[in-house]
């Protein structure tokens, strides 16, 4: 049997995406409304308004942050292609934009457009925060200085920004700032840490009780535990966080989540749990990176003479 860290390995170097949430929050944006799905009623709202006002600059805003925050990494390059083509559009909004664009483009491994992209992101955000203080503008910057590897930058940011928002009850904010920590941590190689920053995030979704949020959380914390080789606690946090998915909405996250659920597994030597989970998956969900990690389990002897197997046919 090939080495345990081989999938730990691969998935290192892939740039993170799902950890850090935009100040225009469409969880918030969507909390009072039960009855439909978030993303239909952003846009039935965004059809309401006047296309390039204020208001509809504001409501597209929750628009890419849902796309964000579910991975739909493909129409979310699409649409911000095509707004920052736009002449004339808020200040705060340009941000976001070069912000998102820049999140995608590392996710295709396009670093230096990626960097420049970043490096107006940065610009505006700082200038942002200097005009209206807001701490969710510092912990932007700061996850955007992580992007960009500038670890003690974005480390220097968030303990400023612990410092002057000390008493900020916002579970937000210390969801996002704790979020980062773990990050930048992540990057030092200190996992452990990184581990003890992604509870204290895991207990901040709590206290917002956002679907989204806990989704989020428990899954990191479950990734950071598998990579320390805690694989019952890793586990058990990927399942919770299933606890909390949708279909439709959360698909890529539950290929993924499946995924890491297969390779614990396997990990652990529960190779029949690990065939029910790869069974289980939808493959069309997964990116590159992940598929890199779906292909090598598949092609594990073990597993596949258990795939092939009448009893897993039947699951």
């Amino acid at each position: 049997m090939r080495s345990m860290t081989l999938y730990i390995g691969l998935t290192l170097c892939t740039f993170n995406v799902t950890s850090a949430e935009n100040i225009s929050d469409h969880e918030l944006f969507c909390s009072k409304v039960t009855q439909q799905p978030c993303l239909l009623y952003i846009r039935q709202q965004l059809t309401a308004l006047q296309p390039a006002s204020v208001s509809w600059f504001k409501v597209k805003s929750y628009e890419l942050d849902y796309l964000f925050d579910k991975q739909q990494f493909a129409e979310l390059k699409q649409q911000t292609e095509q707004l920052l083509t736009l002449t004339s559009v808020p200040g705060s909004f340009s941000a976001q934009l070069y912000f998102y664009h820049a999140k995608v483009l590392y996710s295709e491994g396009d670093t230096e457009p990626a960097r420049r992209c970043a490096g107006l992101a940065l610009n505006q955000l700082q200038g942002a925060f200097d005009t209206f203080g807001a701490p969710l503008r510092l912990v932007e910057l700061a996850n955007l200085h992580y992007s960009l590897r500038e670890y003690d930058k974005a480390d220097a940011i968030l303990n400023d920004a612990a410092a002057h928002f000390k008493k900020n009850k916002d579970p937000l904010f210390w969801f996002e700032w704790y979020s980062n920590k773990a990050l930048i941590e992540h990057g030092r190689g200190q996992l452990a840490i990184a581990a003890s920053m992604r509870e204290q995030a895991v207990s901040a979704a709590k206290q917002m009780g956002h679907n989204g949020k806990m989704i989020i959380a428990l899954g990191n914390l479950a990734r950071t535990q598998q990579l320390l080789q805690q694989y019952e606690a890793a586990y058990m946090n990927y399942q919770q966080a299933m606890t909390y998915m949708q279909d439709g909405s959360d698909d890529i996250n539950k290929a993924i989540y499946q995924l890491r659920m297969a390779e614990i597994s396997w990990q652990s030597g529960q190779y029949q749990q690990a065939v029910n989970h790869l069974l289980a998956l939808d493959k069309t969900k997964l990116r590159a990176p992940h598929l890199v990690v779906y292909d090598a389990l598949t092609a594990e002897k073990a597993l596949a003479e258990l795939a092939a197997s009448p009893a897993s046919a039947k699951q």
